[in-house]
């Protein structure tokens, strides 16, 4: 049974759900972008599931016979063990020898003393074993990488160079793969002498150093060949020992300047091998003289090594150099999910705050500008200050509104101090008090004029000086001077003579009071704005007047 991996697609719709909320309801960057970044969002979720899908069906696809394989050969281990036990896969030189138990066939996978050992033929596959292993693992990717060498298989050092290449290329693509660094391990399968031990097992002792740490230095190393000298010492007679050791001595110090040197060397264009251990075993395929390790015995010592013949199947698997693997502590997917969900909302929470913020110093400096603007006017500017009054009553009302319905998200998350502007709002538009009425001076035609005329009468201008005190106590003002008259006779006529007796009476004004003429303006409306109705004589003795009126100078800042 398979476990679920990480749930990707979940995660970036969850991601996606939540930008669009934010985005609609919050608004961190404004209306105007709502809809590109909505298109955008949906793009970019449904591009990433697309390719997520994509991913996880070729996954699938190629690693179908691998799983079943696994399937089969772990059905006895429980399910949660799968993430406990190291699981290390195997790459390089002789596998078939290696993972040949008994089966007929090499096996695909061995579960030996604490650990997984899967088979992989190819460096190439490695990139896409490890990601098969890790969706397997619930998760979890491999814990190692061991490179088995076996230097008798290879014609010469350079074809041996290249194929170490193809393997450090290869686990820096499945580091990659699987976001995670691949401890890497070297197992060398040598024979090293044609001699015999008196105790058969002896030879297919490891000889091995690991750690925890990717540190595989000389001096480690150095105390293998130091252990295999003691040992020979100890047993003096034996010339299977000394000989052991001299070779061991000579293929290790091989190994770290053909095979280590290769896989950690940092001009090399892919990433350095993290080497973690290595061992030697006495051990391996049949071999001459003419094999990469005795070439370069002969090159040392002038003299050319035995041919050896080949261990029989199955050989040791390298099993000491994962006592010291470093543990990964297991994390299951879905609190990984859980913890990138928590994250994804805390960002999203970040920008709901920030957006809040701005929308809230937006109002704030909006409803103070309104206010100071308003503050700013005096009276005497009436319709500036009309406007004024409408933006505040605006900004009151939007208050009021979120007071009694409720702040909206964009405004809220506790940012909110939109209320705190209310008895402000409220006692300046309760200040607004409107200008009074135009002065207005209505004098009686009749006693200025004769009927029908539109000169001053003699001794009438006695009536009229009340009308210049007046103007004088105000200046600054207009004077509309207009002239009516009753609907008697024809009413172009009307119109024409209560213009010209408003034209006089300005004339006169003018003279009397030293008053500027671009203050005067003239307006003859003839019998079209009666007072009252022209049916009697006394009405239409009250429709026919003349009134002067005190207007604001516009020319001083009102409408």
């Amino acid at each position: 049974m398979q476990r679920l991996g990480y749930p990707a697609r979940t995660i970036v719709v969850f991601a996606a759900l939540l930008a669009l909320a934010v985005h609609w309801f919050v608004q961190p960057f404004g209306k105007e972008w709502i809809w590109l970044s909505t298109v955008g969002i949906l793009i970019v979720a449904a591009c990433l599931v697309g390719w997520r899908t994509r991913q996880l069906s070729r996954a699938r696809r190629s690693s179908a016979d691998l799983l079943t394989a696994l399937g089969a050969a772990t059905v006895d281990i429980p399910l949660n063990l799968r993430t406990r036990m190291p699981l290390v896969l195997v790459t390089g030189d002789a596998l078939a020898s290696i993972f040949d138990h008994g089966a007929g066939k090499p096996r695909l996978v061995l579960i030996g003393d604490g650990a997984i050992w899967l088979r992989v033929d190819r460096p190439q596959d490695l990139p896409g074993v490890a990601l098969a292993m890790r969706q397997w693992r619930d998760g979890q990717p491999p814990d190692g990488v061991v490179l088995s060498m076996a230097p008798a298989l290879h014609a010469d050092a350079d074809v041996l160079s290249q194929s170490l290449r193809v393997v450090r290329q290869a686990l820096a693509d499945a580091s990659r793969i699987v976001s995670a660094r691949l401890p890497g391990y070297v197992a060398v399968y040598q024979r090293l002498t044609r001699l015999a031990p008196a105790d058969a097992n002896a030879a297919l002792r490891w000889h091995s150093v690991s750690s925890a740490t990717p540190l595989i230095d000389a001096q480690r190393i150095e105390a293998v060949i130091r252990n295999a000298e003691s040992e020979a010492r100890r047993q003096a007679g034996d010339r299977y020992a000394s000989a052991h050791a001299a070779a061991l001595a000579s293929i290790i110090g091989w190994t770290q300047r053909v095979v280590f040197g290769t896989l950690t060397d940092p001009r090399q264009p892919a990433t350095p091998w993290a080497l973690y251990g290595a061992g030697w075993i006495d051990c391996g395929p049949a071999s001459d003289a003419t094999r990469p390790w005795e070439q370069d015995v002969q090159r040392q010592t002038c003299i050319a090594p035995a041919s050896v013949d080949a261990t029989p199947a199955p050989w040791p698997l390298p099993q000491s150099l994962i006592e010291a693997m470093p543990r990964r502590i297991p994390a299951s997917p879905r609190a990984k999910a859980f913890a990138h969900a928590i994250g994804i909302t805390a960002l999203a929470a970040g920008l709901a705050f920030l957006g809040s913020g701005r929308h809230n110093a937006a109002l704030l400096d909006r409803v103070q500008a309104n206010l100071a603007r308003f503050a700013s006017l005096t009276p005497d500017h009436d319709a500036a200050r009309r406007d004024a009054l409408q933006a505040l009553v605006a900004d009151r009302d939007e208050l009021d509104r979120y007071a009694r319905t409720g702040v909206p998200l964009r405004l809220s998350f506790g940012l909110y101090h939109g209320a705190q502007l209310l008895p402000a709002l409220n006692t300046a538009i309760a200040s607004y008090q409107p200008p009074p009425p135009p002065a207005v001076v209505t004098l009686d035609s009749m006693s200025l004029f004769d009927s029908g005329k539109a000169q001053l009468r003699l001794g009438s201008t006695r009536t009229l000086v009340d009308a210049v005190e007046m103007i004088k106590s105000h200046p600054g003002k207009r004077i509309l001077v207009a002239g009516h008259t009753d609907n008697v006779g024809d009413a172009a006529s009307n119109l024409k003579l209560s213009n010209a007796r408003a034209a006089a009476l300005r004339d006169w004004l003018i003279e009397a009071s030293g008053i500027p003429a671009t203050q005067f303006a003239v307006q003859g409306y003839g019998d079209t704005r009666p007072i009252v109705a022209n049916d009697t004589p006394e009405g239409r003795a009250k429709n026919r007047r003349v009134e002067i009126t005190l207007v604001p100078d516009s020319a001083n800042g009102s409408n």
